[in-house]
């Protein structure tokens, strides 16, 4: 029945200011007006929209002790060091440095501006 994946929305507090956090990561937006934007990088689409609810569920990266639902993005990234030092020289913060995990891949962690978790992969 599914033949794929089309957008992931995520809630914003505010989308200028998601939209430059994601411009930064290589998202280019294909559609935007005052209360949401899709951008895309890759195969990847998402759907940034305004909430009014102003308190974002702050997750962990350990993930165990999280929420049901949705939990993170996860991008995949030719060279994770590299990423974040981009990522850094346009002033976004990286919570966990890269690294390599016994799962497989060499990861960092970072969150946009709401607070949503992001793993950058390398593998």
């Amino acid at each position: 029945m599914i033949t794929g994946l089309d957008n992931i929305g995520i809630a914003v507090t505010d989308v200028e200011r998601s939209l430059a956090f994601y411009r930064a990561l290589g998202f280019v937006p294909e559609y935007q007006d005052a209360e949401s934007a899709l951008v895309r990088a890759g195969s990847v689409a998402l759907y940034l929209f305004k909430t009014s609810n102003p308190a974002p569920v702050l997750r962990s990266f350990d993930l165990t002790g999280n929420p049901v639902g949705l939990d993170h993005l996860s991008f995949n990234v030719p060279n994770v060091d590299a990423a974040c030092e981009q990522l850094r020289a346009a002033g976004i913060a990286i919570e966990r440095e890269p690294q390599n995990y016994e799962w497989g891949a060499r990861a960092a962690c970072l969150r946009d501006p709401d607070g949503t978790c992001i793993w950058l992969l390398q593998r």
